[in-house]
């Protein structure tokens, strides 16, 4: 139900040498010295998924500007990413193929309000199209050679781009830069990559695949129907959850049901989240652990609908968050202050208080075959559980 994500920082830093920005880097693992990519568009999409959904994009890079590399692959997909527009730069590789079919993309990127950076570039006047959509170009110095490096800067000069220079290894690179007044720098002078790691939920594929289908069908899709597909999978709550906590999405509110979680995403949102996530191919063979999560969680809700309790979303989530330390492998008291719960919600699923905590409390009672004391609770309960049972079946035939 969980793994551990991966990714590496490099500081990007300016001429006072304070960090403007970091560069984020795929790594298969936190042991991993390289990037080491097979899938380009993959590779993307772990990054984004782990700064994101994982890790926390604010934990990265503070307030300064996340760099992150997309390939062609990548700048052409029409579907968007959920990433912030005022901290994400776009990175544009060198082998992206310098064509009218990117500078159109580049140009949907540009409108979008994202800002661009040309990576490891070497210009040419045939290229002027994409120096001016871009903010940033950087220059690699052990690439090019100081000579080269030189020519370069000097032929940018009447653009409106600002310079990082990169792959900065000694103090001459650096003080040779300077003299040429770029405007950035980046490379193992300053500080080699540093490696972040953190367990992560998995996502089901199958879910993820439902739900892009639905997303894609129709656009008058109704909340209630994206609700019935995401709560079938905890580790996509999960991550919805902690992509709504982060202090970049500035949300204000608490969030104590997923229907209102959704409302918060949009359904455009959801569309790049799912899109995202099927592309990191985040996917783990969990399907006992994913049975007995849903099968709490239906249960839940069906014993407050049997005794007509307000808010009965509530208790569906309460009870897939009840199991979520054991999908992610984390202890449940921090998992769930990562996510923006109202207190006494965090509460009712810790200390089991009020009438949340009280069905919780009788249905783990009950799957556990400990004694309950009201003989009409432990009717109720055998009745509502035989209905989540059937639910969960009818669910997981379905999929």
């Amino acid at each position: 139900m969980y793994h551990n994500v991966a990714l590496a920082r490099q500081p990007i830093v300016d001429n006072s040498l304070s960090t403007f920005g970091y560069e984020l880097l795929y790594r298969r693992d936190v042991r991993a010295n390289n990037a080491d990519v097979y899938d380009q568009v993959g590779a993307t999409a772990q990054v984004i998924t782990a700064c994101l959904l994982d890790l926390g994009l604010h934990n990265i890079v503070g307030t300064g500007k996340a760099f992150v590399n997309f390939p062609r692959g990548y700048l052409v997909n029409p579907s968007g990413v959920p990433l912030p527009k005022d901290h994400t730069v776009i990175e544009v590789l060198e082998d992206a193929g310098f064509d009218a079919v990117l500078l159109a993309s580049l140009r949907r990127w540009h409108n979008a309000g994202f800002k661009i950076a040309l990576d490891d570039f070497v210009f040419e006047p045939k290229l002027a199209p994409f120096v001016e959509i871009a903010e940033y170009i950087k220059l690699d110095m052990l690439a090019l050679g100081k000579e080269a490096f030189h020519q370069q800067v000097e032929a940018l000069r009447p653009y409106n781009v600002k310079i990082i220079a990169e792959k900065i290894e000694t103090w001459e690179d650096y003080h040779f830069a300077k003299l040429l007044e770029v405007d950035y720098y980046q490379g193992y002078f300053f500080e080699k990559p540093q490696a972040l790691s953190k367990k992560a939920s998995n996502v089901n594929q199958m879910t993820l695949l439902q739900l892009m289908a639905s997303l894609m069908k129709a656009n008058d899709m109704s909340i209630a129907e994206l609700e019935n597909i995401v709560s079938q999978d905890i580790g996509l709550v999960h991550k919805l959850l902690k992509y709504l906590n982060s202090p970049l999405m500035g949300l204000v509110a608490s969030v104590d049901s997923l229907r209102l979680a959704i409302m918060l995403i949009g359904t455009e949102q959801l569309k790049s989240i799912t899109n995202l996530l099927l592309m990191s191919e985040m996917t783990a063979d969990r399907e006992v652990l994913q049975a007995q999560v849903l099968l709490r969680a239906k249960h839940a809700e069906l014993f407050a609908q049997s005794q007509q309790y307000a808010n009965q979303e509530r208790y569906f989530l309460a009870g897939m968050l009840s199991m979520i330390d054991v999908c992610v492998g984390v202890d449940l008291e921090d998992i769930l202050s990562e996510l923006p719960l109202p207190l006494e919600f965090t509460g009712a699923i810790l200390e089991r208080s009020g009438r949340v905590g009280y069905t919780l409390d009788l249905i783990e009672a009950y799957e556990k075959n400990r004694p309950i004391k009201s003989e009409e609770d432990m009717k109720t309960l055998a009745q509502t559980y035989a209905e989540a049972v059937k639910w969960v079946e009818g669910f997981r035939a379905a999929v």
